[in-house]
């Protein structure tokens, strides 16, 4: 059996020139069925039509409506698989699974298509699913994303089409493999539930040695089913091991079994009775919570390991060069090739629209290559995606992306205060969003209100000198008021939008130049006060504010490394508008100059401002900077200078002209669509994360921590059952997140934004399709749930 376990890998590089044949010069073949009313059929290119094209008569109407089709590798054929038995597979068998989504607003479809192996497949079976997969994606014009996938190490993208989660059966239709005959009389068999929202449910060994504390666990006995909770178990746990219970009599026992639930409220009679069942054991024998790590993705320290490679066929024959390692720019695809994207835990072919057909069809058998070549595991996924549908995921290995069109509309609403009924020029606002993003501040989305309420106090922490001592300090707030480098603030902030929301806002503002033992003493000061007051807490850093944050300040924020500068100081000054002004201070080098910016050089030792106009700085950056300055002492002096006609005692007080960023185009972070994450405590303590593709206000998990990635800021979801451990490891789990994702992004360059359960912000909820005020109120508890169990067991 082990040498069949992910056999996929040899077969799929054996018929390579198979799947050639199938593919090759078909990928631009128009599809086989009509375009409906409204949707635009995708186009990969002008290329040569092929004179045939290969569809089995099973894919004849593949694709055309929204929904889930699957279909079973039988005799190397694809059967339709029948709707009630979705989400259970078997082992010795292949599946392809294609999910069709609808725009609601222009109806055009997209589609992702998945191969599934089971981890005891035939390598015929496997190959089938292979060239059937592609014969599927030529149907649709070449447009679905492609994802290998194998058993247990299944995306999440995939794992979430099943609501009641993934349930792995033994035996196949291959040779070899039998069903397993469930309604066999003394047949038993015990499943494990693994996972919250994304669920697979395990065959185990019938013992109590398979269980644990942590976990659920379900016992098929035939006529009875049952569900015993372990003790360590949460809410949303519970509730899919009852929904996968109730599949299994649905699917195995066509509703005539009952579903009986073993949980702390049971009597020791129901508890001896389910082990007797079983046939071994006891509740106090049951072992604790497991405290192995679930199989993951293949991981890989290096972050270098992230590489871009180009297949292209324009020498005559098919060339794979490497391209560029981390950072990755959107600039370096080219629509007239395929590209290969190897990050150490995943691999994409990236499918150029004017590439040839022999690039299109050998990328994905070069990507297959790969696996074998640099010894990854078989389980490795695999993702083919083409020009101009790429994935989230994809998108975020690139610095510098930006979708055609500007997709994220809900970012941008927020940002500009536009409703969702409102229409828009769409080179309007791509034009004032780049402002923004150049000049107005981070996180532009984030705009509780327009900062016009006043606030009374400011808490300064900084060190005392010569002791790890942190000193906290309160003073009456001023909006001139200098933040300094070396230390932190915390501030609270009453917010008023104008649809009638009101909540409050705790800000911990942390200088680039404070130690570790002043930002943990004031994040802990904010964290107590936000839980206080039941506010939202914003954890930022210096340079790196929310464009809400300057306005509280009514563009006057200057942040500035020390109180009393002993040699010269550089500051930064940007913004759109007045109340988004803000200077910033940098190291006093020529090399933190930019073209695109206003500069000012202030010089202590003669009380004279140059202020430094970039080629590419605003009218109204240069003008600011003249009116901040100015006055920056009483005898100040001013000159200003224009990028190219520098004086020489400009240059001598930052240390000699030098290399600085003489580009007018920005390299700010990309605009992304936002990302869902599952955050979790392991038994040792251990930050996880976990991703929830195509995420509804539902996946928010109740009893946990979830973040939402917006880009510029993260949000910190404490759902109203989290653990105090949970919610005080928030920054912690941010922390994980940010080491692992694949962007340039740190710790100081995004704000990280806590809101509770019941007080989210508005562009919060914006980011998710549809929002319900009102959702967790009409929630069924977890006694409902059992009480209509009950009611299903009295009608059978």
């Amino acid at each position: 059996m082990a040498n069949r376990r992910y056999a996929s890998m040899a077969v799929i590089c054996s018929l390579i020139a198979l799947i050639a044949v199938c593919s090759a010069g078909t990928l631009n073949a128009r599809p086989a069925f009509p375009a409906q009313a409204g949707q635009t059929q995708p186009s990969l290119g002008n290329t040569k039509q092929p004179a045939r094209r290969i569809m089995h008569p099973a894919f004849a109407n593949a694709g055309r409506t929204p929904g889930l089709e699957i279909w079973r590798i039988e005799n190397f054929e694809p059967v339709p698989y029948p709707k009630n038995t979705y989400g259970k597979f078997y082992t010795g068998d292949s599946f392809i699974i294609l999910n069709t989504m609808q725009n609601p607003k222009d109806k055009t479809l997209s589609w992702d298509v998945h191969f599934w192996l089971g981890s005891e497949t035939s390598t015929d079976e496997a190959g089938a699913a292979a060239i059937l997969t592609v014969q599927l994606d030529d149907i649709l014009n070449g447009a679905p994303v492609q994802h290998r996938e194998v058993q247990d190490h299944e995306s999440q993208l995939f794992l979430g089409y099943f609501k009641n989660g993934v349930r792995y059966e033994q035996g196949g239709v291959g040779t070899g493999f039998k069903h397993v005959e469930v309604n066999a009389p003394g047949q038993k068999r015990l499943f494990q539930v693994k996972g919250k929202r994304n669920v697979r449910v395990r065959q185990v060994n019938l013992s109590v040695s398979s269980m644990n504390k942590g976990d659920c666990f379900i016992l098929d006995a035939g006529n009875d089913i049952y569900v015993y909770v372990g003790a360590k178990s949460k809410r949303v746990e519970k509730l899919k091991a009852i929904s996968a219970a109730n599949q299994i009599r649905d699917q195995d026992h066509n509703g005539r079994a009952r579903v009986q639930i073993i949980d702390e409220f049971g009597t020791d009679m129901d508890k001896e009775h389910f082990f007797e069942v079983l046939g071994s054991g006891a509740a106090d024998q049951v072992p604790e919570e497991s405290t192995s790590e679930d199989d993951e993705a293949f991981e890989r320290a290096d972050a270098a390991s992230v590489t871009l490679y180009k297949v292209s066929d324009a020498s005559g024959k098919l060339q794979v060069d490497t391209v560029a390692q981390k950072p990755l720019r959107q600039a370096m695809l080219d629509t007239r090739d395929c590209f290969i994207l190897d990050t150490g835990s995943g691999i994409y072919v990236w499918v150029g629209r004017g590439a040839t057909p022999k690039e299109k069809s050998d990328a994905m058998a070069k990507a297959q290559e790969f696996l074998r070549t640099k010894k990854y595991p078989a389980w490795t996924q695999v993702h083919r995606i083409v020009e101009g549908a790429e994935s989230a995921p994809f998108k975020q290995y690139f610095d510098t992306w930006r979708d055609t069109g500007m997709a994220h509309t809900r970012l941008i609403r927020s940002a500009l205060s536009i409703n969702s009924d409102d229409s828009f020029d769409m080179d309007e606002i791509d034009a004032q969003v780049e402002k923004l993003k150049k000049s107005g501040g981070r996180a532009i989305g984030f705009m509780p209100d327009h900062g016009q309420n006043a606030i009374a106090e400011i808490t300064q922490y900084v060190s005392k000198p010569g002791s790890n001592e942190v000193l906290r300090n309160t003073v009456a707030f001023e909006e001139q008021l200098p933040l300094l480098g070396f230390g932190s603030y915390v501030l609270t902030y009453n917010y008023e939008a104008n649809n009638g929301d009101k909540g409050a806002i705790v800000y911990v503002w942390q200088g680039a130049k404070a130690n570790a033992a002043v930002k943990e003493r004031a994040f802990e000061d904010a964290m107590a006060l936000a839980v206080e007051l039941n506010a939202m807490l914003v954890r930022t850093s210096q340079g790196h504010e929310p464009r809400h944050f300057y306005k509280i300040f009514k563009g006057k924020l200057l942040a500035s490394y020390t109180a009393l500068p002993i040699s010269a100081q550089l500051f930064r000054i940007r913004g759109t508008v007045e109340s988004d002004i803000h200077a910033s201070e940098v190291p006093a080098d020529s090399s933190s100059l930019a073209s695109g910016d206003a500069f000012a050089l202030a010089c202590t030792n003669t009380h004279k401002v140059y202020v430094w106009n970039g080629l590419g700085a605003s009218e109204f950056e240069k003008q600011a900077a003249k009116e901040r300055f100015a006055h920056y002492w009483p005898d100040a002096q001013m000159e200003i200078v224009e990028e190219g006609a520098e004086p020489q005692e400009f240059w001598d007080e930052i240390n000699g002209e030098g290399q600085y960023d003489r580009s007018l185009e920005e390299g700010h972070a990309p605009l992304l669509e936002a990302r869902l994450f599952h955050c979790r405590l392991t038994s040792i303590g251990r930050a996880k994360v976990e991703e929830v593709a195509q995420f509804e206000q539902e996946d928010l998990d109740t009893d946990d921590v979830m973040l939402l990635d917006a880009g510029d800021e993260i949000y910190m979801w404490v759902g109203s059952g989290a653990t105090a451990e949970e919610n005080g490891k928030i920054l912690d789990m941010a922390k994980r997140y940010i080491h692992s994702e694949p962007t340039s992004r740190t710790m100081d360059t995004v704000s990280i934004v806590r809101v509770t359960q019941g007080q989210e912000p508005r562009v919060f909820k914006r980011m998710f399709p549809n929002w319900q005020d009102d959702y967790w109120q009409s929630l069924p508890s977890y006694e409902d749930i059992k009480r209509q169990v009950l009611d299903a067991n009295n009608e059978v």
